[in-house]
This record gives C-alpha cells, sequence and structure tokens, in this order.
C-alpha cells in the first residue's frame, strides 16, 4: 500500500478547499462538493470505493448536494466520518477580503489579521489562515485523506469493517445538509445492512483559555434554542408618553436581563454554557414619524445542556412576567414625580400587562374566532410572505397576525420559539467509544482531554435524539414548523426528522483540527497537530476498532 504523507497531503487539500467560495446559503457550495469528489477521485482511485457521488438536497432552493463516499469492509459494522464544507461571508476581512481565500497571501498580513495583544500558541509559520482554514475546510480534508488512505489499503486487503464518509453543505445557516444526511443515513442502512458503530466529526476545536496545551475531544454536543420576544407597547404621541408605552424600552428591560446573564447559563457533567446573548433586535417602525414605537422583538441564543424547550419557556416566562410588571411600577413611579414637578395631580393609573407563549395566544384566538378560521387567516400571511424570507421573519409576521387577532392590547410580551433547533446530545457507551479511550490514554505526550459536551453548534446535534426528550413545548411555540411526514412541504417552513433521528441514534465523537478565530478575520488552523498527529491518531482510532471486532 502507497504510503501517505499526511501533512503535505491535508495542506494541499485545505489549501484547494479554502480557495474555493462556498458561503452558506448558496449555489457557491456546490463548487466545494465537486471539488471534494475530485479530490476523492485523484490518482486513478474512483474505482476503488464500492459506491460514491452525490446526494442532493431535497426541496432545497439553492440545488446543494452532499458527498459521499463509500467503502464496503468484511463486516456491516460501519465507521462514518462526517464534516461539513461550507463557509460564513468574508465581508470581515475588511481591506483583506479579496485574499480571505488565499493562504499564501494571507500568511504576508498576519499583523493586520490580529487584533491588538493577539498571541499565537507557538510558531506563525504552524498556522495556515483563510476563511474555512480551521472551520473546517481543514477537517474535511482530514476526512478525504483517510478516506483516500483506506481506499489504497483496499487494493490489497478487504477492510475489518466498512467506512462512510459524509461531506455536508449548509452546516452555517440551518444544517440542511446533515439533515438531508439522515435521510441517506437511514435508507443506506436499509438498504445495505449495515450497523453504525459511529460517527467522527473533524469540526475545529480550540484552546480554552490562554496557553492551553491540550487537544480536546468531544463525545457529545451543546443544543441550541432561539426563544424569541414579540413585545407589545401602546401607541401614543412622544409628547404625551405616558399615555402609551415604548415597546423599546420593554425589549430593552428584557435584554438587559436576559442577555450574558449566567443565571441562564445551562449546567451539566462539569461543563456550563456560554451565558444567552441577542442575534436580533429592532422595533417595527418602518418610517419617522413622532408615535411612540409600539411594537419591538429581538430573538435569543440560547445553548443547552440538559434544559428541555419546555423548561426554558417556563424560566424566561418567568422573569418576563416580573421584568414587566418591575418596567410598569417604575414608568407610574416616574409619571407621578412629573406630575408632581408640573403641579398635576399625582393620582396615576395602575398599569397592568401581560406575558403570553405563542401556544397560549394560538388557543386564545382561536376560543375567540374558531379554529378553521384561524387557521385560514395565517394561511393567508404565510402565502403572502416571500418564498426565501427568513425564517425568523416569517415567524415574527405569523405571530404579529395572531396578536392582531387577538383584539389585545399592549403591554404585552409574547414568547414563540423561531428556527433552528439544535438537540443537545449527552456521551454514549460502545465500541467507538472505547476504541477513541484506547487511543487517547496511548498518548499522554500529546495532552488529549476528552470531555462531554462540544461547546460550539455542530452537525452532530441531528444524529441523536433521547426519546425521552418532549419537544411539544417547542412544536407548539414555533409558528413556522411543520411535522416532517407532513405533505406538501410549505415554502419556508421548518421541520426536522425527529423520528428518523431517533431511530439512528448514533454516537457522536468531535476529534477535530486544531484552530482559532472561526467566524472571525484571524481564522487559523494549526498544522503540525491538525495535519499531521491527527489524522494519524484518527488512523488508530480505526486500528482500535479492528482490535474490537476480531
Amino acid at each position: 500500500m502507497k504510503e501517505m504523507n499526511w501533512f503535505t497531503y491535508i495542506k494541499a487539500a485545505t489549501e484547494r478547499l479554502v480557495a474555493i467560495r462556498g458561503i452558506s446559503p448558496s449555489e457557491e457550495e456546490n463548487l466545494v462538493a465537486s471539488k471534494i469528489l475530485e479530490l476523492l477521485y485523484e490518482d486513478g482511485i474512483e474505482a476503488l470505493y464500492t459506491a460514491s457521488g452525490f446526494d442532493p438536497i431535497a426541496n432545497d432552493p439553492y440545488g446543494r448536494k452532499n458527498v459521499y463516499a463509500f467503502l464496503r469492509g468484511q463486516r456491516a459494522e460501519t465507521l462514518i466520518l462526517l464534516g461539513h464544507f461550507d463557509t460564513v461571508d468574508t465581508a470581515d476581512y475588511g481591506d483583506l477580503e479579496s485574499l480571505s481565500l488565499d493562504p499564501g497571501a494571507l500568511a504576508l498580513h498576519i499583523d493586520e489579521l490580529l487584533a491588538p495583544g493577539t498571541r499565537l500558541e507557538g510558531e506563525r509559520s504552524n498556522w495556515l489562515f483563510g476563511r474555512g482554514a480551521g472551520d473546517m475546510k481543514s477537517g474535511v480534508a482530514v476526512n478525504i485523506a483517510l478516506m483516500r488512505h483506506l481506499a489504497e489499503r483496499s487494493r490489497s486487503e478487504a477492510l475489518p469493517f466498512s467506512v462512510l464518509l459524509i461531506a455536508t453543505a449548509d452546516e452555517e445557516n440551518e444544517s440542511a445538509g446533515v439533515l438531508q444526511a439522515v435521510h441517506f443515513l437511514t435508507r443506506w442502512r436499509e438498504e445495505r445492512q449495515l450497523h453504525y458503530l459511529g460517527v467522527l466529526n473533524t469540526d475545529y476545536a480550540s484552546a480554552l483559555y490562554p496557553g492551553d496545551p491540550h487537544r480536546y475531544i468531544y463525545a457529545g454536543t451543546v443544543g441550541k434554542l432561539l426563544p424569541s420576544f414579540l413585545c407589545i407597547g401602546r401607541e401614543s404621541h412622544v409628547g404625551a408618553p405616558f399615555g402609551g408605552l415604548d415597546a423599546n424600552l420593554l425589549a430593552a428591560e428584557l435584554i438587559r436581563d436576559f442577555s450574558m446573564n449566567d443565571a441562564l447559563s445551562d449546567s451539566g457533567k462539569g461543563q456550563t454554557t456560554v451565558p444567552p446573548v441577542t442575534l436580533h433586535s429592532t422595533d417595527l417602525k418602518q418610517q419617522y414619524d413622532v408615535q411612540l414605537p409600539f411594537a419591538a422583538y429581538f430573538y435569543l441564543n440560547v445553548l443547552t445542556l440538559t434544559s428541555s424547550p419546555a423548561e426554558l419557556l417556563q424560566r424566561l416566562r418567568e422573569r418576563s412576567e416580573l421584568i414587566l410588571e418591575q418596567l410598569l411600577r417604575r414608568v407610574e413611579d416616574t409619571e407621578r414625580r412629573w406630575r408632581r414637578a408640573t403641579g398635576l395631580p399625582d393620582e396615576v393609573e395602575a398599569r397592568k400587562g401581560c406575558v403570553l407563549s405563542y401556544a397560549e395566544l394560538y388557543a386564545d384566538v382561536v376560543a375567540q374566532l374558531g379554529e378553521e378560521s384561524v387557521h385560514e387567516e395565517l394561511e393567508q400571511t404565510w402565502q403572502k410572505l416571500p418564498v426565501r424570507l427568513d425564517k425568523r421573519e416569517r415567524s415574527l409576521q405569523l405571530v404579529r397576525r395572531l396578536w392582531s387577532l387577538s383584539r389585545r392590547r399592549g403591554p404585552a410580551v409574547v414568547i414563540y420559539y423561531a428556527p433552528p433547533y439544535y438537540p443537545h446530545v449527552p456521551e454514549s457507551e460502545g465500541l467507538l467509544a472505547e476504541a477513541v479511550r484506547a487511543v487517547v490514554e496511548a498518548h499522554p505526550e500529546q495532552h488529549l482531554i476528552q470531555r462531554e459536551f462540544f461547546p460550539l453548534l455542530s452537525d452532530i446535534s441531528y444524529l441523536q435524539l433521547d426519546a425521552n426528550m418532549d419537544i411539544a413545548a417547542l412544536t407548539a411555540n414555533m409558528p413556522v414548523w411543520q411535522d416532517a411526514e407532513e405533505e406538501p412541504s410549505r415554502p419556508g417552513a421548518y421541520s426536522l426528522p425527529l423520528s428518523l433521528i431517533q431511530q439512528l441514534q448514533l454516537p457522536v465523537f468531535n476529534w477535530g483540527v486544531h484552530g482559532r478565530g472561526a467566524h472571525q478575520r484571524d481564522e487559523a488552523v494549526q498544522m503540525p497537530y491538525s495535519f499531521e498527529v491527527l489524522p494519524q491518531l484518527l488512523a488508530e482510532v480505526f486500528q482500535a476498532l479492528e482490535e474490537r471486532l476480531r
């Protein structure tokens, strides 16, 4: 078997992939997919794969496709190598944007890329910069190298078990690629009578603190919910502000309490998520006038390790009720002081407000108008919206329409969920877990540490779902939710193949490249570990599995 020079091959493959613009979501992701298949096939080894090619993403508005390559071994047991090939935009590079896909050129501008005071681990020459260098075209290059290595081995001997590579589109947007892969894996397992050992995802991991010498492996991943808040104030002229309520003020008070509040961090197995942050906030005025903004909204990024959608919703509702109550009392006190200062009687009418979930608001409107009427009204609103409208915006418009049908008046807060939803995935036991532990224990010199939850959002969220996870609070409070089995698929709807994910129930590991600065202009991958040590360690995982299957 021809010996693989890991470093040389993976560096070259990474540079070739980085050179292709593949921002998600867009048609250009297909250019990267084609290059991946070309790399898998180079040097005439296409015929060595049992099967390979593209798997189109069903009903995708951009016509995107995943890439797969399969090597049939002596046994039905199958190891899955996973990675995504899309990236975020390059506008953050500023004046250097024209070089953002050229690692060689960026190497001459490292001082401009790095924030003042930033220190790189080790020698600068050990780092390869560029959009996608860390997140995660280098990880895909590692998988390609491993797959080519195994294909070459299959020339002289049958592999002891099967291996399936899947490279997915769209991880950075709504994970359409891995959701397509869920269908592919389910079908592939049935058609080819496979037994999946688990998934090795090679997305980047980074140091947890300055000077951290460790390289991290994760046996699960964090989840994510996107609670959203429609804040209803009350209209009034700015010259008479006490006659209404500024919806921006209400939203600001909620954001002040929620954003960067570690009391809302989720904890489990010795790990704690970062606090929530807002990803978007705005009032809903479309033009200048002197009317108080009476509607605003924002959505909140919340990472989870153990909390269910119902638990988070209840926690946010309780805090929202308290914040709304405190705000209204504060406005009353302010009005009293103002009235005294202007010589007016200080008698003030008590203000009242309410906090509702979307499901509660829906039930209230149905009780007034009937289910059929409410369905028709929301369907008309849905159909009037552009097909490619952002799902967060579509959700907002549906909630606003439902609020208008309720004939309620503010102040109020309506809490609902918007896409996407990422289930958190805990650690799983099995042969793959045993093999990974064996390799970690065999290499103390590499300072490897295994933790349970990968701290960043990842496609592996969609490969396992606890059968006891109650997501009814999610689906009932997500205006654009559509059951995966429901036909036809509505434009702009959001669905997840939950039953298929539970059927797969795959053990997942993220053991990827060592990188830094993902989604920032100083994104980079550390080459000595990522291009040489990592692929050898993963090849040893393969060997450890082989030993356990004898």
